[in-house]
């Protein structure tokens, strides 16, 4: 799963509906405390309700714990009249398929005479899904929950659970039984047995249209088909006839159903007695796991495998003592990124790549040319001294050290200037094979301006293993993106470069408005120049990296 688009609606700054295009590589500009860091807050808010079921979270613990203040510091203007919306548009890439339950299909080839419903392979058909959390505060209760939480898949809408405000009661209020995915392969040998061929009999309109996967769920469903709710066509953007009745399911924090788990309904057939009914219960949990628990589970594992690096990072003293477990959090502040760096690289082979990576980032005259290669040892190492890590005790502690290039001393990292311990965290994070999503604030504090331009270059030769999602305000780097795309265009880009294109790159501007913050993305041609015109004017160097 890669995020392609993420749409806010009543959060912090943001009150109409905004939307940020994400590219392989998409820069945040705007002025100060007009709310780009709101946009990351809002994935990790995600997160912790996935996680941690927490809508109403004090701190955000893949923000190192900052301290937010609550549901009432997240939505627009401090209103808890207000719903708060996040929308994220996605890719699935290569997403394996999943079994939620039994393999029904695996079963009936030991069950003679059984019939049951055919179905597409739902989990494995999504090329490209949304999904939206509505979130609420209950004045009567006194807490957030997640009222509405909606599905598209391949661009169709498919359905939505609903939670009521003591969250007692949690149901599929929606389902789209005329999407693609949820109509059974064989549907029309079914349509002709119920209504004759359709040479013989006159076109069914919409009223009569029915698929065997609505039957069926209408027979095991014990709530009558006339409950069924009124479309919300507003709020799903669809125009569709829901037939089905409200099925009540297991959830939690509201409309979240539970993760890595089949869907727990009050669907009939659970028991084995009935084996047309049984089997029948099987395929329809199945597609209801694949259709709403699949987008979170991958979403969850997507926003655990990111990491955002924050303006401040720390530079390790002599003394410092590194986790040998690396949290999350710990990105924030760059301690992460040094704690691998500290890892053994003799018994670990990804880390013995990723030392060796970012070494030569800093050290290769056509990355940074920091003059620094990284050494990582142990004072054991250095005295040849053998023996296990209990003989050798606090000689077998691992150290990292920057031998300069032009006199081969060995320094430490807080002897270095601040701008090598600052851009660090961000290259060890770019060159890490286990991250998806990359969220930088402010890559070019405390950084030379050669660096920043440099920076640019680590996005995009990572591009291909990772999502950069970087607040700035650096002229530099985006001059550098523009100046690669203009050299693949006139195929001069530099040999060990993958190709640039306009699309690569997601350029967007955060105004600030009476009512609310605005964002407008602005576009690039493949000339590397800016197709749609730059709210504030534009850096006057740009024109030195253009030339």
């Amino acid at each position: 799963m890669k995020i392609k688009r993420i749409s806010l609606t009543n959060f912090r700054s943001f009150k109409d509906t905004q939307s940020i295009e994400i590219a392989p590589v998409t820069l945040l500009f705007g002025p100060n405390s007009v709310g780009k860091s709101s946009v990351l807050m809002a994935l990790a808010y995600l997160q912790q309700i996935l996680k941690k079921g927490h809508c109403n979270p004090q701190k955000l613990e893949a923000l190192g714990d900052k301290t937010i203040g609550g549901f009432r510091a997240l939505v627009h203007g401090q209103d808890l009249k207000k719903n708060i919306r996040v929308r994220l548009d996605y890719v699935s890439g290569k997403t394996p398929f999943l079994y939620y339950g039994a393999n029904v299909d695996e079963m009936a080839n030991h069950i003679q005479d059984v019939h049951y419903v055919l179905m597409n392979d739902f989990g494995g058909s999504i090329d490209s899904g949304s999904i939206e959390f509505e979130i609420s505060w209950s004045k009567r209760f006194k807490q957030a929950y997640v009222k509405n939480y909606r599905v598209w898949a391949n661009d169709v809408y498919v359905g939505c659970i609903n939670s009521s405000e003591d969250q007692k009661n949690t149901l599929i209020r929606e389902l789209n039984t005329q999407h693609p995915l949820l109509v059974p392969y064989n549907n029309d040998d079914w349509l002709a047995g119920q209504y004759g061929e359709p040479d013989e009999r006159e076109p069914l309109d919409a009223d009569e249209y029915h698929t065997e996967f609505e039957q069926i769920l209408n027979q095991l469903n014990p709530n009558p088909a006339s409950t069924a709710a009124v479309s919300d066509k507003e709020s799903s953007g669809a125009d569709f006839v829901n037939r089905i009745a409200p099925i009540a399911l297991v959830c939690r924090s509201g409309a979240v159903p539970l993760l890595s788990v089949p869907v727990v309904t009050n669907l009939v057939g659970q028991d084995f007695d009935e084996l047309d009914e049984h089997f029948n219960f099987l395929v329809v949990r199945e597609v209801l796991s694949q259709a709403f628990v699949l987008p979170l589970d991958k979403l969850l594992e997507y926003l655990d495998k990111s990491v955002q690096i924050g303006p401040l990072r720390v530079v390790p003293d002599n003394d410092y003592v590194p986790n040998p477990h690396p949290e999350q959090k710990e990105w924030v502040d760059g301690s992460a990124a040094w704690d691998l760096l500290h890892k053994d690289p003799n018994s670990d082979d990804a880390i013995r790549k990723l030392i060796r990576s970012t070494s030569e980032w800093l050290a290769s005259s056509d990355k940074l040319d920091a003059g620094y290669e990284i050494i990582n040892k142990s004072i054991a190492e250095s005295l040849h001294a053998d023996g296990n890590e209990g003989e050798l005790g606090l000689f077998s502690k691992r150290h990292v050290f920057f031998k300069e290039l032009r006199s081969n001393i060995l320094l430490s990292a807080n002897q270095l200037g601040t701008g090598i311990s600052q851009v660090l965290p961000i290259i060890v994070a770019a060159n890490h094979d286990d991250i998806a999503l990359i969220s930088v604030e402010q890559p070019e504090l405390h950084i030379h301006p050669r660096f920043q331009v440099e920076l640019a270059d680590v996005f995009l030769r990572a591009k291909q293993k990772h999502s950069f999602l970087i607040e700035t305000h650096s002229e530099h780097i985006i001059l550098r993106l523009l100046k690669r795309i203009r050299q693949t265009t006139d195929k001069e880009l530099p040999s060990n470069y993958q190709p640039i294109e306009e699309d690569d790159v997601s350029i967007v501007y955060l105004e600030p408005t009476e009512n609310g913050v605005v964002t407008k993305r602005i576009r690039l041609d493949e000339d590397g120049e800016f197709v749609d015109r730059w709210p504030q004017g534009f850096f006057v160097e740009r024109r030195e990296e253009l030339l």
